[in-house]
Order: structure tokens, then C-alpha cells, then sequence
């Protein structure tokens, strides 16, 4: 009985060479995936983030100056770190209460609110196979009262 349970033993090994390799296969193209999506999505939280902090920056200027250009610079420097042709820089404001629109007289206390657009393009194609499109559009708003000039 003994030489029969070896030669099964024997066989049974020698069918399965091989599987390590596909198994390490599937499961590491799985596991790359996943650890190139989670660094992906980082980067886009980062630029969120400094999008965040330029439109911060911006309404703080615009507190303080009417010049839409002065402001509009202040974001871009605050944003430096990104890809100044993929950001959209907008300044509203808003006198008495009515709704925000480009024109504005600039009076202390009317509202200005400064919104930052960017698009982040992914640095992997992963977003793309799961449906979420090339770019992630980014989209932040601050506002701010004005104090005057």
C-alpha cells in the first residue's frame, strides 16, 4: 500500500507546478493595483488640498484689495506647485445681499468670494478603467467680507 500512496503523492505534486507562479500572478497584479490607486488618489488629495489653500489665500487678499489681478496672482503664487494652464482663477462679489456676480462696487462690507478650479489628470490609468474619467475636476471656494482698501 505504502509505494501507491507515494506514486499518487508524487503525481499530484507534479500537476500542480507551476500554480505558485499564476497565483502570485493574479494576486500581486491585484495588490499593485491597489497600492497605485491609493497613491493616485493621495496626489489628488494633495492638489485638492493646495487648491484649497490658494483659494484661502486669494479671499484673504481680496479682504483687502479690489484689484481682481492682485488677487488672482496671489492664488497662482499659492498654487505654484501646480500646472498654472489646468487652474481657473474667478473673483465674485456681492453687494447688499444680491447674488454674486463680476460686477461689484467694492464697498466695505460687501462680500467677495474667490473660486479655484484645477483639473488633476490621474498619474495612473486605473481611474480610467473603473469609470472615473482621465481628470479628477477639483473645485474650491472662499469667501470673504471686504474690509476696504
Amino acid at each position: 500500500m505504502k509505494p501507491l500512496t507515494r506514486r499518487l503523492r508524487r503525481g499530484d505534486a507534479h500537476g500542480e507546478r507551476g500554480a505558485a507562479a499564476v497565483e502570485f500572478a493574479i494576486v500581486s497584479s491585484l495588490f499593485f493595483m491597489l497600492v497605485f490607486g491609493i497613491i493616485d488618489f493621495g496626489f489628488g488629495f494633495y492638489t485638492w488640498n493646495g487648491t484649497t489653500h490658494a483659494a484661502r489665500e486669494g479671499a484673504r487678499k481680496a479682504a483687502v484689495t479690489p484689484n481682481v489681478g492682485e488677487i488672482e496672482a496671489r492664488v497662482r503664487e499659492a498654487s505654484s506647485f501646480l500646472d498654472q494652464s489646468r487652474l481657473d482663477v474667478s473673483v465674485t462679489c456681492s453687494s447688499g445681499g444680491a447674488a454674486f456676480g463680476s460686477s461689484c462696487a467694492w464697498q466695505e462690507g460687501d462680500y467677495v468670494r474667490v473660486t479655484v478650479d484645477y483639473d488633476y489628470p490621474y498619474i495612473t490609468p486605473l481611474p480610467s478603467f473603473v469609470g472615473l474619467g482621465p481628470v479628477m475636476e477639483l473645485h474650491s471656494v472662499s469667501e470673504t467680507r471686504f474690509e476696504g482698501a
